[in-house]
């Protein structure tokens, strides 16, 4: 078995607190998760990457020597340290994959979607991946693509639940009970799922009816379905928009219309026809010309020419070099979920600052 831990992504960079990630803990519960019933897992690695120069990274020293961990210091070629960490920590994935072929199961502890390629990778080279983020509140959101991807996925309990009772609300349920209620919830009710998703529309009036005075704000998330994702570990459904119907003429000043014309107003009263979802053919055809456009047409002058490029203006461009079709036709709730999947296995990566989203060029350790 080898550890990969991407504690960058954990305490969520080094604007914050880097010191407050619990790294024994960790090591502690992965081991208790991991290693088989009655039996003890031997690890070929377990590497942490970080920026390791950092005066505060001093703090983790008792628990890098306690655990064996080595930490691996990673300093950025470009301005996106956190980049730098991950490229660096995706080579020696894939290095330990070739160098040590009997390493069977590989653990990346992170919540990146960036290691989603990577993930796919090591499955396809027949090997184990384990998953796993903790609830320490500063790890943020696990990236839904990268939970379902692997064989296995953990939440690790390293950290107390924040505010686990509402002040002045007597019977206010804790985190984990809230936690748990929506697992339990899910699990038996059909209709609170799609396919293999949750349908949170359900979901939330069944929590509101078993506690009204209580909401995902109460334990700092700002939605449901971000609060089912980062607690939970599952899967949230997000629909594509559905187009609004054009008027029709018929539709238009129906007053003016004779009392006689009586099939007019019958046509304007019809009922829309439902917008077909995409089929799959349709998704990839969108997916590869906007592909195209990264891999060699404008698109890859203009992030090279601006180093990375922000979501809002990649979306204006493609719509701009792909006319009459968008992300949600193809099916996709966010630009980024479907640029994500786009730029698979490229050299073009996803990001994100305190600013905004964006998109940069990277080099491609990915492809096969």
């Amino acid at each position: 078995m080898a550890v990969f831990i991407d504690l960058e992504n954990l305490f969520g960079g080094y604007a914050k607190d880097v010191g407050s990630v619990p790294l024994a803990a960790i090591m502690e519960q992965l081991t208790a998760v991991i290693s088989p019933p009655g039996g003890v897992s031997r690890t070929t690695a377990v590497r942490a990457y970080a920026n390791w120069a950092q005066p505060a990274m001093r703090a983790y020293e008792d628990d890098l020597l306690a655990h064996g961990i080595e930490a691996v210091q990673v300093f950025s070629f470009t301005k996106s340290v956190k980049n730098a960490a991950d490229i660096q920590m995706c080579v020696d994935v894939l290095a330990e994959a070739q160098d040590r072929p009997w390493t069977g199961t590989f653990v990346i502890v992170s919540g990146d979607g960036g290691f989603v390629p990577l993930v796919r990778r090591l499955r396809q080279l027949d090997k184990r991946v384990v998953v796993a983020s903790t609830n320490h509140a500063a790890a943020g959101t696990v990236n839904h693509l990268l939970a379902s991807a692997a064989d296995e996925y953990h939440v690790l309990e390293v950290a107390p639940p924040a505010s686990p009772t509402r002040p002045g609300k007597p019977g206010a349920p804790t985190l984990a009970q809230y936690r748990d209620e929506i697992k339990a919830a899910v699990k038996a009710n059909p209709g609170m799922r799609v396919g293999k998703a949750v349908n949170a529309g359900p979901l939330g009036v069944h929590l509101r009816q078993k506690w009204p005075a209580t909401t995902v704000k109460d334990f700092g998330s700002a939605t449901l379905g971000n609060f089912v994702e980062q607690h939970c570990g599952l899967t949230v459904h997000r629909p594509a928009p559905a187009k609004a119907p054009e008027a029709t003429p018929a539709a238009v000043a129906p007053q003016a219309q004779p009392p006689v014309a009586e099939a007019p107003q019958s046509k304007a009263a019809a009922p829309a026809k439902a917008t077909a979802p995409p089929s799959s053919a349709e998704r990839a055809a969108y997916l590869r010309a906007v592909r195209r456009l990264f891999l060699n047409g404008p698109m890859s002058a203009a992030v090279d020419a601006a180093t990375r490029m922000s979501l809002a203006t990649a979306g204006s461009l493609v719509r701009q070099h792909v006319p009459g079709k968008t992300y949600s036709d193809a099916g996709y709730g966010t630009f980024g979920d479907m640029l994500r999947d786009a730029l698979a296995g490229t050299s073009y990566s996803l990001g994100r600052d305190e600013k905004h989203a964006y998109v940069e060029r990277s080099p491609s350790l990915l492809q096969t």
